[in-house]
């Protein structure tokens, strides 16, 4: 998948001022992010969102890949339109 060609659709948001209480901690960073798509969110492509967020967190965040929560949202109808 080119994920280059899709980029001109992708919103970042960072906030790092809103604590998160993951398994019990505040102290050990972590990570929450939300994914809305209009369809081609296999689950082969989520696995593939997930460890690389995951990868990119724990690089240059320091946020354990295991702190790490993506929710992903398909907002596409059974039909196949889009909302």
């Amino acid at each position: 998948m080119n994920f280059s060609l899709l980029a001109q659709f992708v919103m970042v948001l960072l906030k790092g001022s809103v604590p998160i209480s993951f398994g019990k901690s505040t102290t050990i960073p972590a990570a929450y992010g939300e994914l809305v798509a209009m369809g081609g969110i296999t689950t082969a492509v989520k696995r593939l969102l997930i460890a690389t967020l995951g990868t990119i967190f724990e690089s240059k965040l320091s946020i354990p890949k295991t702190r790490f929560f993506l929710k992903v949202v398909d907002v596409s109808t059974a039909t196949g339109s889009k909302l």
